[in-house]
């Protein structure tokens, strides 16, 4: 027996500390019923939570749900049926995506079951579920469990990190509550840290009311579509937001995820990212947010709007293209909207400037090829993609099948460009004989322009005529090239000055 335990606790004798908590401790303990979890209140506000738990499992079985063996009228102590296991954070430190997919589907029948009843948990993280020597899952830990209708006490209940925003507000739980700490506990199995991280706990009391988590693709590369979509999701701020929010629909894509399509994992940009997600969160709370991303072709741009919009639409701005009736659409909008735009849009940055002045709500997503220091008078937030670095560059090139000896040249030769690196991965794929499926397709301009040369009699064509004949600056034509370079599509010959396909160009 450990040193300090109690001789006796009701009928049960207390062999082995297993957790201890501010108010309660448990022990493997054995007694007239053989081996179980013994809590013991250490506190008299322990005592409410000890009652709670055994009345709500003594109303309830399940299989995926810890077994009540017996309790104290008081609620001095409790004991639980005993589970050789090992909390989930522990067990699924080594385990592939499938296992614990297959660990949260059973969490997720218990989850029903409770909500099936009318009982929210309250409380779900990795360390109270408990996954036994066969695999088989039990949510455990009831203690601030709540029936419908029935009064919330005072105080924050729930743990940082996993705890929904609504928690965080002092409000009261519900199902959608549950689906918001299911989804962080998944995302923090699969990427082994919460969707909220900060060198100061207190500061996961404000961070899921300001901002929005990374994708878990970030973390964990090789999760499907739907999984990703999935958690993004259940993780929204509003309850009323998360979806889906039918336990049949999330087992059906649990179910289904090894055969999704990969999501294209996120590499890099961190900071840019977070300020884009802080935006949204500002918009959809009724703020007017310009953000201006500047940058060469090829630096990541626009795939940083592309998930910035998709980030506001799970938060309910509803997306508006730009079109002559740009300003009649806004004004319809039903919610404080997100458009996306060119910055040299005479239209778009007008109507930049008068969301920012008359601080009408809605967020604006506007690339650049330079700074513009108008809008950013004006108030707009102003920021360019950083490159990548050399191991973000060795992750993309593993992840898309390109060459990773050459990861570290290749970064070196692209100065971090994404595009550029992309174009290495395509042409090395190309010359291996290798399908380029999965790898993203070249943007449009840099399609434009390959089309171009490829439709001239000869296949070249000099610079300056070929940006004549497309619309764009010789500039800009030369850095959308540097995509087609990389790929050993295009090569530019007679000092610069002219531009033909290569041979594998020619076959493309």
């Amino acid at each position: 027996m450990d040193d300090g335990a109690p001789s006796k606790v009701g009928p049960y004798s207390p062999q082995q500390l297993l957790a201890m908590g501010a108010h309660a401790h448990v022990w493997v303990a054995s007694g007239p019923r053989g081996q179980v979890a013994l809590k013991v209140a250490r506190v008299a506000s322990a005592r409410e939570a000890l009652l709670r738990e055994a009345s709500v499992l003594a109303e309830t079985s399940h299989p995926h749900l810890s077994r009540l063996i017996e309790s104290a009228d008081d609620g001095s102590w409790l004991a639980l049926e005993w589970i050789d296991g090992e909390t989930l954070d522990i067990w699924s430190s080594e385990r592939s995506a499938a296992d614990i997919v297959g660990a949260a589907i059973q969490l997720l029948d218990a989850l029903e079951h409770l909500h099936s009843l009318g009982i929210v948990h309250g409380d779900l993280k990795p360390s109270n579920v408990m996954v036994d020597g066969e695999g088989r899952v039990r949510l455990i830990d009831l203690g601030v469990a709540l029936r419908s209708g029935e009064a919330v006490g005072g105080g924050f209940r729930g743990t940082l990190g996993y705890a929904a925003p609504e928690l965080l507000k002092g409000q009261r739980p519900s199902p959608a509550t549950d689906l918001y700490g299911f989804a962080a506990l998944l995302y923090s199995c699969l990427t082994g840290r919460t969707p909220f991280v900060a060198p100061d706990p207190a500061a996961l009391t404000y961070l899921p009311l300001v901002s929005l988590p990374p994708p878990p693709s970030t973390f964990r590369p090789g999760l499907s579509v739907a999984l990703n979509a999935l958690l993004l999701g259940l993780l929204a701020r509003d309850p009323s937001r998360r979806k889906p929010d039918d336990m049949g629909r999330i087992r059906q894509i649990l179910d289904r995820n090894e055969t999704g399509d990969i999501a294209m994992p996120v590499f890099g940009m961190f900071e840019e990212r977070e300020q884009l997600r802080r935006a949204v969160v500002g918009a959809a709370d009724g703020e007017p947010r310009v953000v201006v991303i500047y940058g060469v072709p090829g630096c990541g741009r626009r795939t940083l709007i592309a998930e910035t919009v998709a980030h506001a639409q799970r938060e309910g701005l509803p997306y508006i293209r730009v079109t002559p009736n740009l300003r009649a659409e806004l004004a319809r909008a039903p919610a404080p909207p997100v458009v996306a735009g060119r910055a040299d849009q005479r239209v778009v940055g007008q109507i930049a400037r008068e969301m920012l002045g008359n601080k009408r709500p809605g967020l604006m997503l506007l690339h650049a090829h330079h700074p513009t220091p108008a809008l950013v008078d004006a108030g707009a937030i102003q920021l360019t993609p950083a490159p990548l670095s050399p191991s973000d560059a060795k992750q993309v090139v593993e992840f898309l099948g390109g060459d990773g000896d050459q990861s570290e040249a290749w970064w070196r030769e692209s100065m971090g460009s994404p595009a550029v690196i992309i174009g290495r991965i395509r042409g090395y794929r190309r010359s291996r004989g290798l399908s380029s499926a999965g790898v993203p397709a070249r943007s449009r301009d840099v399609q434009r322009i390959y089309e171009a040369i490829a439709d001239t009699p000869d296949h070249r064509s000099p610079v300056l005529d070929l940006a004549e004949r497309l619309g764009m600056g010789e500039h800009l034509l030369l850095d959308l090239c540097e995509v087609l370079f990389a790929e050993r599509l295009v090569e530019a010959v007679e000092d610069g000055v002219v531009l033909t396909l290569t041979r594998d160009g020619l076959v493309s």
